[in-house]
């Protein structure tokens, strides 16, 4: 009996390989023997600049507990560690910049426990499989003054949530027999780093439900993050899956090297794959070379089209396949990194705008006018040194319509220094 039921146990094992193996030459994230993912630096632009070196934070938020007095000493950690020229002082000091920061909203219900139904392996229906559902969800309003300048350095509000359900192992004793999903999970080992939502972006052990503490900490340390990322350079290391199968694996070693340049070759060179729902995976592949390729852009421009690309790569696989999760969280990614390099480019072109408006307000202040030239001859300058000023200087603005030169003749500018006067009017560029 005992080897007939062994018998029985290694032939659903066997099966469910045979079945792993064939699903891992489709296109989707792999099962747990074959889901591959790298790891992104998300490098993003502050939206505003603190001046100065010194900064406090202010944090308010009734009936929190102490996610007040933790939320203003990450922000404090996470500015300093990413510009060290900023310190953070008390008020009473006086600090160059004030960062005013209010926790709107702070939820971390108790897990619920949810039922869906096993896979079945023959005629009878599989055991009902249940699930941890773990929600946290925390808003935050925050501004940033410089307070020298009495001016905003930048404002926005922050939402950080967390969603996501975990399957409950069975019982050590259970007599029940297992459903096939039981059996893979109870006798197959889990792989080191295998995740089961798509990402590094969840807290604690990426196969187990966080603890309070640790779904605590997460939600904190995101929404700090997320606030520091408006005001000074930040580096986040972000786990990304890699989607798998039909001809993707290639571009996913290339990937694994970072060799992003090949890696968006093979994959914009290979054949679309004829169904939309199969192509989608390849635009997602497409999204993470071109998400990847934005953070490491050096230039501002090529930044924003790269991540722009990634986006309408994102866009694309959701649009060719709706129900697939893994889809859902980059674009929310790729969005937020568009909006810091917008607000940069944004701020770039004003103050390249405002700084040829700078260097041209001089030259068109110290322009020679008809009423410069009625002046010197009112003061009895002599004609030839008139003239060489007028050809000598830097820049004019003379009115030489038919009412200017009548004006001119008015003030006794005689026909020689008009006549150096169009000269030079005519050479001015």
């Amino acid at each position: 009996m005992l080897k007939a039921r062994l018998g029985i146990l290694l032939t659903l094992l066997l099966g469910a390989a045979a079945i792993s193996g064939v699903s891992a030459q489709a296109q989707n994230f792999g099962g747990a023997f074959q889901r591959k993912q790298i790891v992104l630096v998300r490098k993003l632009p502050p939206t505003g600049h603190i001046d100065g070196s010194t900064f406090t934070v202010n944090v308010t938020g009734a009936g929190m507990g102490d996610v007040a007095e933790i939320l203003k000493s990450t922000i404090e950690s996470i500015v300093v560690a990413n510009d060290p020229r900023l310190r953070s002082v008390t008020a009473v000091e006086h600090p160059d910049a004030v960062i005013n920061c209010q926790v709107t909203t702070y939820s971390q219900p108790a897990p619920q426990v949810t039922s869906q139904q096993g896979i079945s392996f023959g005629k009878k229906p599989a055991a009902a499989e249940q699930f941890t559902h773990i929600t946290g969800l925390m808003t935050a309003n925050f501004n940033a003054q410089d307070v020298r300048a009495g001016r905003s350095i930048a404002a926005n509000t922050v939402t950080t949530k967390f969603d996501q359900s975990f399957p409950v192992p069975p019982p050590a004793n259970a007599s029940a027999k297992p459903s096939l999903g039981g059996i893979l999970s109870s006798h197959i080992p889990k792989i080191p780093g295998a995740t089961q939502g798509g990402g590094g972006d969840k807290p604690g052990d990426e196969d187990k439900p966080p603890t309070p503490a640790e779904l605590k900490n997460w939600l904190i340390q995101t929404t700090a993050l997320a606030i520091s990322s408006h005001l000074v350079n930040t580096s986040e290391q972000v786990q990304v899956l890699l989607a798998t199968g039909g001809g993707l694996d290639e571009a996913d070693k290339l990937m694994a090297q970072k060799l992003w340049s090949r890696a968006l070759e093979q994959l914009e060179t290979m054949p679309p794959f004829p169904q939309p729902e199969q192509d989608a995976y390849r635009l997602y592949d497409l999204g993470v070379v071109n998400e990847a390729l934005g953070y490491q852009a050096e230039d501002v421009a090529k930044a924003r089209k790269d991540l722009q690309e990634a986006a309408i790569d994102y866009g694309k696989a959701i649009d060719a396949k709706p129900d697939e999760k893994n889809f859902l969280q980059p674009q929310t990614r790729i969005d937020t990194a568009l909006a810091h390099y917008k607000t940069l480019g944004d701020q770039m072109a004003q103050s390249a705008s405002a700084a040829a408006a700078k260097a041209s307000a001089p030259a068109a202040a110290d322009a020679l006018t008809n009423a410069d030239v009625i002046s010197m001859v009112a003061a009895k300058l002599d004609e030839a040194n008139i003239v060489d000023t007028i050809q000598h200087s830097s820049a004019v603005n003379f009115d030489l319509s038919a009412k200017g030169q009548i004006d001119l003749a008015k003030g006794n500018v005689n026909g020689r220094i008009i006549a150096a006067m169009k000269a030079k009017a005519r050479a001015q560029p």
